[in-house]
């Protein structure tokens, strides 16, 4: 049985028990808030949202992460929201070998659909999760030792970091111009705008729940 390790920010956050079970029910998954005492049991560590650059990592293992954006391009802070800004015609995940450089190590593997009109960014989160533990599977199938991916042939680009002043949305303008910015709020840090000194909240959610890409491709880079 395949043994693999999520490092994550808040365990309690981590609430993926039925994703675990429908993509990997034949492996063996331990979760903590750092690198295990002992890497080499694992066949695989996942740096799962992990907001900090870890030095020294394991040169003997596998130790992978997933960011959302089409790597080089769209490194650093808020994939999610700067995809839905930029109008991007696709969401991409990308899957790479962790290094000491912020989303900069071997790209192992990419899927990417294209986005419709009623993904919102609390949508695509939701994919994103989802489609990246799909991803472990077929990595760990596919896995030779060590993993070694493709180098990142550019520097591409960098998103900023997002502030809660960046979801203020400027109601003069027409509501066709806004739509992408309060689609690309989640609840947790919803769209908003002032009238008359009073701060209004925006918060979107299609009729329609979309459903899973029907086309989804999936590119391993060896």
């Amino acid at each position: 049985m395949k043994k693999i390790f999520f490092v994550v920010n808040n365990i309690k956050e981590f609430n993926f028990e039925n994703l675990i079970i429908k993509y990997l029910p034949k492996v063996d998954v331990k979760i903590g808030k750092s690198l295990p005492k002992n890497t080499k049991e694992y066949d695989l560590i996942i740096l799962w949202s992990f907001q900090k650059i870890i030095k020294k990592l394991p040169k003997d293992k596998n130790v992978i992460l997933f960011h959302s954006t089409d790597l080089p391009k769209g490194k650093g802070w808020a994939p999610i929201y700067h995809t839905l800004i930029k109008k991007k015609k696709y969401f991409t995940i990308s899957g790479i070998v962790a290094n000491e450089k912020v989303d900069a190590g071997n790209i192992i593997v990419k899927a990417r659909f294209k986005i419709q009109d009623n993904h919102t960014a609390e949508y695509l989160r939701k994919l994103d999760h989802e489609i990246s533990i799909m991803l472990i599977d077929k990595i760990l199938k596919k896995m030779k030792e060590p993993i070694k991916g493709k180098k990142q042939i550019s520097k591409g680009d960098t998103y900023p970091r997002r502030y809660e002043k960046d979801n203020q949305i400027d109601i003069k303008l027409p509501f066709k111009q806004m739509i992408n910015h309060i689609r690309a709020c989640e609840e947790s840090h919803p769209a908003f705008f002032y009238l008359n000194k009073t701060k209004y909240l925006i918060k979107v959610k299609p009729e329609n729940k979309p459903n899973f890409p029907k086309k989804l491709e999936i590119k391993f880079y060896d």
